[in-house]
């Protein structure tokens, strides 16, 4: 499984939205998942979600 992801810098979102792993609000500098277009407020929540999103899969395949 591949992920691929955008660093957004100096650009904050039209409407205030929260991180998909932690509900902060994210600031002018965000990541943003390509294939869905989530927003994560920086690497490590997106690391986070990646490892309980596969951890889910493997869980599912068993």
């Amino acid at each position: 499984m591949r992920f691929a992801f955008v660093l957004v810098n100096d650009r904050i979102p039209f409407r205030r939205i929260g991180c998909m792993q932690c509900s902060e609000p994210v600031s002018d500098s965000y990541l943003r998942e390509i294939a869905t277009g989530l927003r994560y407020c920086d690497h490590q929540c997106y690391a986070l979600f990646c490892e309980v999103l596969a951890k889910d899969r493997v869980r599912a395949a068993s």
